[in-house]
């Protein structure tokens, strides 16, 4: 152990053992002061409780002037979640009062009791609150939705006519995709014009049967029946945008097929150079018959190019055939080049990694961050530790960039978090 770690012990012990003395001293102060502040605390957790019940009770009462309003407009049906919320909200603000009232009540219950009522009673009243607050914006918007109906029908109507101006193009799509490719990659998306006609049709219809309404401003009755006709054009308009999401998917799978065959001929030659001069005779059997495995896959994806091709199929097997040339391939490297070349990035990693456990360390020092960017500086320093003592270089390699991850998350969190 170095004398500058030894220092740091020392200088850590000492600092340790004042704190302890210290810790003590203010535990007794703090001890005190506590026992003479006790009654204040209970009293402002009471004011707030009661401040907290008060809100909630206002809010009953504005939900009650709601629901009869909501009522009148929509009917006892449409309005019955929302009465049945205010029914439980009245009940248990009346179970709040009742242990608000103890609370007033001299001598009526130990201290710890009361602090159990006052909760309870913040409590209560803050979960009645948000549920009534919740219900009324609900029929709030559903207000606008009716105000809005009017718009809401022309709007589909608008966005009927798209839809049905794309399915004529939508079915052409569908037959040269089938002309092109197997049926199995079709076969998803192959009745979806025929499916999003029968929704559009639906459409049609609902927005027929509603206009009559609308025009009369008899919109209550139509809102839910609106409200379906924009979830069925949504339907239609999914099933028709995913046979150009299907079409883009294999136009793609063949430019990428095309790429690879390419990309795994440079792979195959860079394979044979280590077959041909193997570091033992398993690597390179190994080796061997990785590369028949891929040769066989590049030869059937040469054929994946007519009708009713699959380029999906011919994809996994090329990068199925390719990642086991891959593993055999560097199991066979020789392991002298592993480490050389773990050596020769080495030393620009630690630098790297010095350099942003120092920048980091010094953002925490001078923004006084949290315990999180400061967990992260001294795992960047544990492992930048670990890399400057250990003996295997490919080890050290790994220690060094866990060091400069850590130490960047380090100086995220203190820049993001303070």
């Amino acid at each position: 152990m170095s004398d500058a770690v030894l220092t740091l012990i020392g200088i850590l012990a000492g600092v340790a053992s004042a704190g302890f003395v210290a810790l003590t001293v203010v535990g007794v102060v703090l001890l005190s002061r506590r026992a003479r502040r006790g009654g204040a605390g209970a009293l402002s957790g009471r004011t707030q409780a009661g401040a907290e019940l008060l809100r909630a009770d206002d809010a009953l009462r504005d939900a009650r002037d709601d629901l009869e309003f909501a009522r009148a407009q929509f009917g006892d049906d449409a309005t019955r979640d929302f009465a049945a919320r205010v029914a439980s909200a009245e009940r248990e603000l009346r179970r709040a009062f009742e242990l608000h009232q103890r609370l007033d009540e001299p001598d009526a219950a130990t201290e710890a009791r009361r602090r159990e009522w006052t909760r309870e009673v913040a409590a209560i009243a803050s979960r009645s609150r948000r549920t009534l607050d919740e219900e009324r914006q609900r029929f709030i918007a559903r207000r606008d939705e009716e105000a809005g109906a009017a718009a809401l029908a022309d709007e589909l109507e608008r966005r009927l006519g798209e839809l049905r101006d794309e399915l004529p193009v939508a079915r052409k799509r569908v037959a040269s995709l089938r002309a092109a490719y197997a049926p199995a990659l079709v076969e998803a998306i192959a009745e979806n014009p025929d499916r999003a006609d029968d929704e559009l049709e639906s459409v049609a219809q609902q927005l027929e049967s509603t206009r009559a309404t609308v025009a009369s401003s008899r919109v209550t009755a139509v809102v839910d029946a609106l409200r379906d006709a924009r979830g069925t054009l949504g339907r239609a308009a999914s099933l028709l945008a995913a046979i150009e999401q299907r079409r883009t998917e294999l136009a793609a799978a063949d430019a990428g097929l095309e790429t690879l065959r390419g990309e795994i001929e440079e792979d195959l030659r860079a394979a044979r150079t280590v077959r041909d001069a193997p570091p033992d005779p398993d690597s390179g059997d190994a080796v061997g018959r990785a590369i028949a495995a891929l040769e066989s896959a590049l030869a059937a994806a040469r054929e994946t190019t007519g009708a009713r091709r699959d380029p999906v199929a011919a994809l996994d097997a090329l990068v199925d055939a390719s990642a086991a040339l891959d593993v055999s391939v560097a199991a066979a490297r020789n392991q002298q080049q592993r480490l050389e070349g773990a050596r020769g990035a080495l030393a620009g990693a630690l630098l790297s990694a010095r350099t942003q456990i120092a920048a980091a360390r010094e953002l925490i020092g001078s923004r006084r961050s949290g315990v999180s960017a400061r967990t992260r500086l001294a795992e960047a320093e544990r492992q930048l530790l670990l890399a400057e003592n250990e003996a295997d270089p490919v080890e050290a390699l790994d220690a060094a960039r866990r060091a400069q991850t850590h130490a960047r998350d380090a100086d995220a969190l203190a820049r993001y978090r303070g």
